[in-house]
């Protein structure tokens, strides 16, 4: 199940629990849980001192509370060469820790949303804005339909708070299939990746200015799509 941004509580909000009201929100800067019924906060819980073992048991005995069945409830399972090692997945507990760091990175999903939605708004090909809680990537996937699956394309544009690819946050517009490395075209700004996908990536820290962000996926879609020969 994806996430949404939600700008009004500057915090990451899930999906309402099937068939209820309920949905979870994360608030970085507080690295705080909590649980909303019908739009109201009803339950919270300071992550600050908790294992994730911990903040599991909460939420289901919370969601019990509701009514919810909370059987199936488990922390995901990631591969173990898709992100580094963490004392978090060895029974660690949170720390407090920078709040000014999780809410500078919560200042680029909120910056990039409104970006995101334009896009969805102007091009009936793209999906829905998701973040993914795989790789917690905020993005859209714009698709176009060939005769076959094979002659069908794509088109993502999305935001990746750090990787393995980069060690901090990161725009990247990527077309598939994928360009031909020997006939790359310039861009004006970031850099084309080839490293596994390509596509190309503009990082937080080539930001100067408020307009670079905006100016960077608006002409790099456009290049994509040239890439792509879509509309």
């Amino acid at each position: 199940m994806t996430l949404d941004w939600d700008e009004a509580l500057f915090g990451f909000i899930g999906k309402p629990i099937p068939d209820t009201s309920i949905q979870l929100v994360l608030l970085p800067g507080l690295l705080t849980s909590v649980i909303l019924k019908d739009g109201a906060a009803i339950a919270s819980l300071p992550l600050a001192g908790q294992t994730m073992q911990q903040a599991l048991d909460w939420h289901k005995a919370e969601l019990a509370k509701l009514g919810v069945a909370t059987d199936s409830i488990k922390l995901l399972e990631y591969p173990p060469d898709d992100f580094p090692d963490h004392p978090l997945a060895h029974g660690a507990a949170f720390e407090f820790g920078n709040s000014a760091g999780r809410e500078a990175v919560a200042a680029y999903f909120a910056q990039t949303q409104p970006l995101l939605a334009k896009i969805v708004a102007e091009n009936p090909a793209a999906a829905a804005i998701a973040i993914w809680p795989h790789h917690f990537d905020m993005a859209t996937l714009m698709t176009y339909a060939g005769s076959t699956e094979a002659d069908t394309k794509y088109l993502g544009v999305g935001l990746s708070p750090g990787d393995p690819s980069y060690g901090e946050p990161y725009w990247y517009i990527s077309p598939y299939p994928y360009p031909e490395l020997s006939n790359l075209p310039a861009l004006e700004s970031g850099n084309w990746h080839t490293d596994h996908w390509v596509g190309a990536v503009l990082k937080a820290t080539q930001i100067t200015k408020a307009e670079d962000l905006p100016t960077f996926i608006d002409r790099t879609v456009s290049i994509a799509k040239q890439i792509l020969s879509v509309p």
